[in-house]
């Protein structure tokens, strides 16, 4: 393999690795504003500053979406999963073991992706002027733990093949639950001493 190869590669595994992250803290933000558990705890800050938290919990969630789609997106000028795959195939970089657990997960996950592609190109990248957004989301017809789901099995791909193309694996431990719970919290408190000095 080549230098140029090889930085190339490594390249797509951080790029890759970065929008899993990036998909998974919008996940995790979006989630805490529209849980049914979180949100009750919440609700009185929540509707203090309800513009605020009404558009970051879209823009979480859009933002969750265009992560999902582009880890597998198909364009051949794009840094996503199928293209990495296609890259060490060009340079016989992973074993045939690596390669067919790869082309199952990814297998696994593309019926999960054509959904969050509808929903993208429809309703957040493009507006179709055949549906609205609340068609086009029942015709795409995901659940919450669809978005969960393609993410870890997004992990679970960029493991596989990190861990056979260089002996490594990524452990996607950081989250964006533990900062956006103690926000909601300070501002919380912060708007309860604000009430009681009145």
């Amino acid at each position: 393999m080549t230098g140029a190869m090889q930085k190339r590669i490594d390249s797509y595994i951080k790029g890759i690795r970065d929008t899993i992250v990036e998909a998974e803290h919008n996940h995790d933000i979006w989630w805490i504003y529209r849980s049914r558990d979180t949100r009750l705890k919440f609700i009185d800050v929540m509707e203090r500053y309800v513009a605020f938290f009404e558009t970051s919990k879209h823009a979480h969630f859009v933002a969750m979406i265009i992560a999902l789609y582009r880890l597998y997106e198909s364009r051949r000028d794009t840094i996503s999963l199928p293209h990495l795959l296609k890259l060490l195939d060009s340079d016989h970089s992973l074993s045939d073991d690596a390669r067919n657990r790869v082309q199952e997960l990814i297998q696994e996950a593309k019926p999960i992706w054509i959904k969050i592609g509808i929903l993208r190109s429809e309703a957040f990248a493009h507006l179709s002027n055949e549906r609205d957004i609340e068609e086009s989301s029942k015709k795409a017809d995901l659940k919450y733990r669809h978005f969960k789901d393609l993410i870890e099995l997004s992990k679970r791909i960029i493991n596989v093949i990190t861990h056979d193309y260089a002996r490594s694996r990524h452990a996607f431990n950081l989250s964006a639950e533990f900062d956006t719970k103690a926000l909601l919290m300070d501002l919380s408190t912060l708007w309860n001493q604000k009430n009681e000095k009145k």
